[in-house]
């Protein structure tokens, strides 16, 4: 059998017998013709591999389509089509696969902002209030804000307008009017419209500090952000008459002024007011509103008592037994009734009155 390398020889050796065979039979010209269709077809398949067919629009319905290199830029895509971008317009170039792109040019539009007392124009396509401000070279303040909010999105005919925002501290100083205070008292049970002033009300003092708000310059509205008071008011008191109201301050085993739910015996006599700048009694207890003197042989130091008149006109209330005198000690008198002035006591006079022993 033949080896390979000699069966491939032999082949050889036809092929090339084979075309020059051919050769020999095809004209010169027309070959000449062949060479020069196969280089133009290359040329062409060249030139199509390096072209881009660009379809240019814009969004007021302009439309062009252009031929150019794979490596045009979007202006000289733009010089080609006839179709030029202006101020604010948004240009979108987007190269497709294979030889297809396209460009789309967003027309901008006015948009109108009111500033400061001024008109301002920008051009955008697309955006927001605060785009459109930033176009303007507008900035805000802190407290400073816009009609429409800075992050909506304009649109054809928006309109902008800008308000300035301050604030204004005012402090004055103003006078905190006192209260009445009443001290009720049956002592005045013969007057029943008298009244005695206990003390003077005095007003006192305050600084009220006013935020005013204002908005391009005009007054919108104002709160109260700050009183501090420097001078507290002095209320004026004055004690007058109330039916059944105890002289005595003090109160009863039940924590009240109430009368009392039990005691151990009710002595019945005359009753009389007294006043000392001693301020000690004979016991050496303090005195005051709900102290009194008594026989101390008929009710003992540090008793505790409680003390109406006998038709219940007057009570001087819940009392301790602290002092002693000589007409008590004589039995002209039953008890003495201490006052805090000596007006008061002089009005007490003489009075019948139910001496209630507590304790």
């Amino acid at each position: 059998m033949m080896k390979r390398e000699e069966l491939s020889r032999i082949a050889s050796v036809k092929f090339k017998k084979a075309i020059t065979d051919c050769s020999h039979a095809v004209s010169h010209r027309v070959l000449a013709f062949c060479v020069m269709a196969a280089c133009l077809v290359f040329t062409l398949a060249v030139t199509a591999a390096n072209l881009r067919l660009t379809y240019v629009t814009d969004s007021h319905g302009a439309r062009q389509v252009v031929l150019t290199s794979a490596e045009s830029d979007t202006a000289r895509v733009m010089n080609l089509s006839g179709i030029e971008a202006e101020e604010g317009d948004n240009v979108y170039y987007t190269a497709f696969s294979g030889n297809l792109a396209s460009l789309n040019i967003e027309r901008a539009f006015a948009v109108s902002i009111q500033a400061d007392g001024q008109e301002y124009s920008v051009k955008m396509a697309v955006g927001t209030v605060a785009d459109a401000l930033e176009r303007a070279g507008i900035t805000l303040d802190a407290d400073d804000y816009t009609e429409p909010a800075l992050n909506d999105l304009v649109t054809v005919g928006s309109k902008i307008v800008v308000h300035r925002v301050d604030y204004q501290d005012k402090v004055e100083t103003q006078t905190i009017p006192y209260d009445t205070e009443y001290v009720y008292t049956s002592l005045y049970f013969r007057n029943t419209g008298r009244t005695t002033t206990l003390q003077h009300g005095s007003e006192g003092q305050q600084t009220v500090t006013t935020r005013e708000r204002y908005v391009d310059g005009e007054l919108e509205n104002s709160m109260v952000v700050d009183v501090t008071t420097t001078a507290e008011p002095t209320n004026h008191v004055v004690k007058t008459y109330g039916a059944g109201a105890p002289v005595s301050p003090l109160t009863g085993p039940d924590g009240t002024t109430n009368p009392p739910s039990s005691y151990s015996q009710v002595l019945t006599g005359k009753a009389t007011g007294y006043y000392s700048k001693s301020g000690k009694g004979s016991s050496g207890l303090g005195l005051g509103y709900g102290t009194v003197a008594v026989d101390p042989s008929v009710i003992p130091y540090g008793t505790l008592l409680y003390i109406t008149s006998t038709d219940g006109s007057f009570v001087y209330g819940y009392a301790v037994a602290t002092d002693t005198g000589i007409a008590l000690q004589n039995g002209h008198i039953l008890v003495d009734l201490f006052y805090e002035t000596y007006a008061e006591s002089v009005i007490n006079g003489a009075i019948q009155v139910n001496v209630y022993v507590v304790n």
